[in-house]
């Protein structure tokens, strides 16, 4: 794979930056993962950096050279961040007003993208100096906007109100978009509300599509914070550029929206991993299985192990 990728995040004009970012890479994929934790509650922080930690941890450990059902490994891996973000928080003390984040995160693989997101931290793709899709946030706002309900004024007046997060006594239902092919000189920019306010699409996408992936990240932070001034946010951004030829391969998903019953697939997951524990067994290899989505529980049972254990 042949791509660009920067990243940066500043505090703003906070005493503490609670946005949180990272990514990991294999020889034919690459995770990545921006995290903005809540204020209002406690340690938001700590949820945003036990989120990153474990969907990385969770790609690093997972044994395949290929993900097989990308939009399964996003759920499995904000639902163990769920899980582990209240575990902390249990350790650390807290136990009124948990510690809780948005995220988003995106998965390239084989020229690919497949990305997932809670809350109202978002992904744009950006082709040719225009943003062609964005995830819509889980708050009332947004989607009241994207439905028609409010024309543009009163959205960039309005208040946000978030109806999912990762952390906090309800798992989420995570957005999941589209498999979509990279075209060459595709952008994938991740980044925290800070950030994305702070622009129209049209100048998001234009800062996005400079020569150098890292001036801009330095642009879209810099410009940002300038113009919020004293009232500037955490700012947190993650630029991707698929610098390669559009992949041959074939798409895993058909180039559609997954269709995945998430609560299902997270009790599936618990009951064989509960059955290994009373077997004492470890999970077999599966070669060859008809049902893509029993053949991600099986990749990353072995991290399951791993996870229960930090978790205690």
């Amino acid at each position: 794979m042949r791509y660009s990728i920067s990243q940066n995040s500043l505090p703003g004009t906070r005493k503490l930056n609670q946005d949180r970012l990272g990514y990991a890479e294999r020889d034919n994929a690459v995770l990545m993962v921006v995290a903005d934790g809540l204020g209002g509650y406690q340690g938001g922080e700590l949820a945003a950096q036990t989120l990153v930690d474990t969907m990385i941890e969770y790609f690093e450990r997972t044994r395949q050279s290929m993900i097989k059902d990308p939009a399964a490994f996003l759920v499995l891996a904000i639902s163990y961040a769920h899980k582990k973000i209240n575990r902390c928080a249990s350790a650390a003390g807290i136990k009124v007003s948990l510690p809780r984040t948005t995220c988003v995160a995106c998965l390239v693989q084989d020229g690919y993208a497949y990305w997932g997101h809670v809350g109202d931290s978002r992904l744009y793709h950006i082709r040719d100096r225009s943003v062609i899709s964005r995830t819509v946030d889980d708050s009332t706002l947004d989607q009241m906007y994207n439905e028609g309900l409010i024309s543009e004024l009163e959205y960039r007046a309005g208040q946000a109100h978030l109806l999912r997060c990762v952390g906090g006594e309800k798992r989420p239902e995570v957005n999941l978009g589209v498999e979509t092919r990279l075209e060459t000189g595709d952008i994938l920019v991740l980044c925290s509300d800070g950030v994305w306010r702070a622009y129209s699409d049209r100048d998001l996408a234009k800062y996005a599509s400079l020569e150098s992936t890292d001036d801009s990240v330095d642009q879209l932070l810099s410009r940002a914070e300038k113009r919020f001034r004293r009232e500037c946010d955490n700012l947190s951004a993650l630029l991707f550029r698929w610098d390669g030829a559009p992949t041959s391969k074939d798409p895993l998903l058909g180039l559609a929206a997954p269709e995945l019953d998430q609560r299902q697939l997270w009790r599936d997951t618990r009951k064989r991993r509960a059955e290994q524990r009373r077997q004492g067994s470890e999970p077999a290899p599966v070669e060859a299985p008809a049902d893509e989505i029993e053949s991600t529980i099986a990749e990353i049972e072995s991290f399951v192990k791993d996870v229960d254990e930090l978790l205690g």
